[in-house]
């Protein structure tokens, strides 16, 4: 379990799964985490819970 500001400096090796338990405001943000899972060539899995409210910020118009 990490912070934003943690998740972008650490290096941990061998993580297989990113749950999200609250979805970030900014798209880049978001990457950053996801991307934490699956790293150097390993496949890796994202789990983000949303609720009603943030369903507008994962649509492309």
């Amino acid at each position: 379990m990490a912070t934003d500001v943690a998740a972008r400096g650490i290096d941990v090796r061998n993580v297989t799964h990113v749950f999200n338990y609250d979805v970030p405001d900014k798209a880049d943000t978001y990457t950053h985490r996801i991307g934490r899972a699956g790293r150097q060539g390993r496949e890796g899995e994202a789990i983000t819970l949303l609720e009603k409210s943030d369903h507008q910020k994962f649509r492309k118009d």
